[in-house]
């Protein structure tokens, strides 16, 4: 079983923005019982992880904080939250899982479509071998590739992201990635994914059904969908704007299952 315990990470000197704060304070106010751990800038140096260390020195916290995720659910168990996931029930029907996540809404890809994971939210039971295989990605490592400046980003640093990184280990344990399928899946393991609507976003699901919402503050990251994400980065308050109307409409429609588009 998975223990009632919340992992969650800032690395930033800078406070958290009252926005965020906002979002988390539904973590306390629906799991009020649960412990709360974060994660800082202090307890990532002493893991000591090449990959975590770089990004943290070039301010890439969310690089840092894909490696910092694994580390902390493996070897203490209990759930991951990003910052920017509010809540809208509590999590204790999933907790009788050995692990579990959910499929990224949204599929990606140009020609095959498939489906990605969030990494945003996921939990597990401690040493869940699931997450040592992640973990194995971060092993010796490198988050720097270059110094200089005369490269392009993903030149410079390695982009790889997580939720890319865990579909990718999944499909060793039975996972479909079909971008066309978004149903529930057991995999080896015990590792139970669920279909997107459950953290990630509604869609037009009933919001009953809807246990977290992924806001994607994250606005800096960058990926494989980079047209979406240069347009975060170039337009942050229009974005920001767009998404939160997006997240508004779908909560305010999805009784009436009408599905809005997905910003992103």
């Amino acid at each position: 079983m998975i223990p009632k315990t919340i992992h969650y990470s800032w690395f930033s000197n800078d406070p958290i923005p009252p926005s965020i704060q906002t979002i988390m304070a539904t973590w306390k106010k629906l799991m009020p019982e649960y412990e709360y751990v974060l994660w800082d800038g202090k307890m990532l140096a002493e893991i000591n992880n090449t990959f975590a260390n770089e990004a943290v020195s070039v301010r890439k916290w969310a690089f840092a904080s894909d490696f910092l995720r694994l580390y902390a659910v493996y070897h203490h168990g209990g759930i991951w939250f990003d910052t920017d996931i509010e809540v809208f029930k509590p999590f204790d029907p999933v907790l009788d899982n050995r692990m579990f996540i959910a499929n990224e809404a949204g599929a990606k890809g140009h020609g095959r479509k498939f489906h990605w994971l969030t990494a945003h939210c996921f939990g597990a039971e401690k040493g869940h071998p699931f997450l040592k295989d992640c973990l194995e990605f971060y092993t010796e490592r490198h988050f720097i590739r270059t110094r200089s400046t005369k490269f392009p980003i993903e030149f410079q640093y390695d982009m790889t992201i997580i939720p890319e990184v865990m579909a990718t280990v999944a499909l060793n344990y039975g996972y479909d990635d079909d971008g066309f399928r978004d149903e529930e899946q057991l995999l080896r393991e015990g590792i139970r994914v669920y279909p997107s609507y459950y953290f990630d976003s509604p869609q037009y699901h009933p919001m009953t059904c809807v246990y977290s919402i992924h806001h994607e503050a994250g606005a800096w990251r960058q990926g494989n969908d980079g047209n979406i994400l240069h347009y975060k980065e170039a337009n942050p308050k229009r974005w920001k704007f767009l998404h939160l109307l997006k997240i508004t409409l779908q909560k305010l429609l999805a009784k009436f299952k009408i599905a809005v588009i997905r910003i992103r």
